[in-house]
């Protein structure tokens, strides 16, 4: 399936939703599965609908750096555990939209270039708003109720890893390191993740993105 009749397709199962609150889209998948590109796309095709729509991320939600990597930066626990400021990003953002929410929100609530928390101001959200929201482990056990569309990204780690190491060479200092840092972090972590919370389980749906020339819907 091509990515744009694949994204079509995505957008047009988002609009049959039909709730009181703004539709909150979750997209998530083991790191450098493409989650975002695909949560990108999503967002493009809804403006591109006339859509009113928000693009956030759980990475806008992430503890200090003390915390983050108090086990080591090469700690998967501490990427799997540490690394995301989960209450921030319930109360901030997943809470407010959704059923009895205030509609009050933000789409951050750390900045992670300066290591310091950001205190922006509240927005408020109308009811036709969809707010489309990526990140690794987005479906844990704690989170997962509040997704009003839940998208699993799935990637075969190998295939995972190669796109990451490439896309994070610069920072690591070599695609050597950055296939280590994945090996040992963030795919370790990735691991837990899909042995402890079974994310696909829970999904909405399913998408296959080994191929990102033609990626296509799983059956669940």
């Amino acid at each position: 399936m091509l990515r744009n009749k694949l994204v079509s397709d995505l957008v047009n199962k988002i609009l049959c939703l039909k709730i009181d609150h703004p539709v909150r889209v979750g997209v998530s998948g083991i790191t450098a599965s493409g989650k975002t590109t695909i949560a990108n796309e999503i967002a493009w095709e809804l403006r591109l609908r006339k859509k009113n729509v928000i693009r956030s991320s759980i990475d806008h939600f992430h503890n200090p750096r003390e915390i983050r990597y108090k086990l080591g930066k090469e700690s998967a626990i501490g990427y799997y555990e540490d690394a995301h400021d989960y209450e921030a990003f319930k109360q901030k953002l997943l809470i407010p939209l959704g059923p009895n929410g205030n509609l009050q929100y933000q789409t951050a609530s750390f900045d992670l270039l300066k290591d310091e928390y950001v205190h922006s101001d509240l927005k408020v959200a109308t009811k036709d708003m969809i707010f489309i929201i990526d990140g690794t482990f987005l479906f844990k056990r704690e989170l997962c109720n509040m997704y009003d569309f839940k998208i699993f990204v799935h990637t075969k780690f190998d295939i995972a890893r190669k796109r990451g190491a490439i896309r994070e060479e610069r920072a690591f200092g070599s695609y050597e390191k950055a296939e280590e840092m994945f090996i040992k972090r963030y795919h370790a972590a990735s691991k837990l993740y899909l042995e402890q919370h079974y994310p696909q389980l829970n999904a909405d749906l399913i998408i296959n993105n080994n191929d990102v020339n033609n990626p296509h819907i799983v059956s669940i």
